[in-house]
C-alpha cells in the first residue's frame, strides 16, 4: 500500500501566545492523521510529522540581529541546544513515507521542545508581543 504523510507542527500541543490558527490546524491535522489511519488502513498508511522550530528561509526577511537573537534564545531552551533544519524533517517524512508497519503515528521531530520550559515571553525575541 501507500503512505500519506501530513505536516502539523508542535503548536497543536503546546500553543504558544498569538498562535491561535497554527494551533487549531495542527491539532485538527493531528485528529486527521488518526482517523484517517483506521478509515484507510490496510490500503494506505498515515501518519504525521510535528516539527518543532526549525530556521528556514520564513526567517530571512527578519533583521539580522533580531533573527540570531531568537534562533539563539531557542536553541538555548531545547534539550539540544540547537534548532532543526530542513534536512532534520525531510529524514523524518522519509522515515514515515517508507516504515511500513508505523501508521496513526505523530511523530515529534523536534529537539525537544515537547518536553522543554518556555522561555520568559517577555525576554524571547519569538514571543515578544509587539508594543
Amino acid at each position: 500500500g501507500g503512505s500519506i504523510t501530513f505536516v502539523s507542527g508542535v503548536l497543536g500541543r503546546r500553543p504558544g501566545i498569538n498562535c491561535c490558527p497554527l494551533a487549531v490546524t495542527n491539532g485538527a491535522l493531528e485528529g486527521l492523521t488518526r482517523s484517517l489511519a483506521l478509515e484507510l488502513g490496510p490500503r494506505l498508511r498515515v501518519n504525521c510529522l510535528s516539527p518543532g522550530f526549525c530556521d528556514t528561509e520564513r526567517f530571512d526577511r527578519m533583521d539580522t540581529d533580531r533573527k540570531a537573537a531568537m534562533l539563539a534564545n531557542t536553541a538555548d531552551s531545547l534539550p539540544l541546544r540547537r534548532v532543526g533544519e530542513p534536512s532534520d524533517m525531510g529524514e523524518a517524512i522519509h522515515y514515515l513515507a517508507t516504515a511500513k508497519f508505523v501508521t496513526g503515528v505523530v511523530l515529534d521531530v523536534d529537539g525537544g521542545h515537547s518536553i522543554r520550559q518556555y522561555a520568559n515571553s517577555n525576554s524571547d525575541p519569538m514571543r515578544k508581543q509587539s508594543d
